[in-house]
């Protein structure tokens, strides 16, 4: 029963390393290509931006709720 076991294991963890040395590959070849290091860097810039922009929509939804209730308020009867 072992036997059929062990077999198993190793082919697994020999799976497990060469994935694990493939991904060094990838990562060092990304590494030393320009154009994957120019496109990382769009997509960091285009993510920043999208926060804020996001950030920004936020800010304006706060403000114009603001200024609805300020409305909202302006429009209640004053005293009469």
């Amino acid at each position: 029963m072992l036997e059929k076991v062990t077999p198993v294991t190793a082919s697994c963890v020999s799976e497990k390393a060469e994935a694990a040395s493939l991904t060094k590959q990838l990562a060092d070849a990304r590494a030393g290509d320009p154009g994957y290091q120019k496109l990382e860097a769009r997509v960091n810039d285009l993510q920043n931006r999208l926060l804020q922009s996001q950030q920004r929509e936020m800010d304006l939804r706060k403000k114009l709720n603001e200024l609805v209730q300020i409305e909202k308020n302006a429009r209640l009867p004053q005293g009469h």
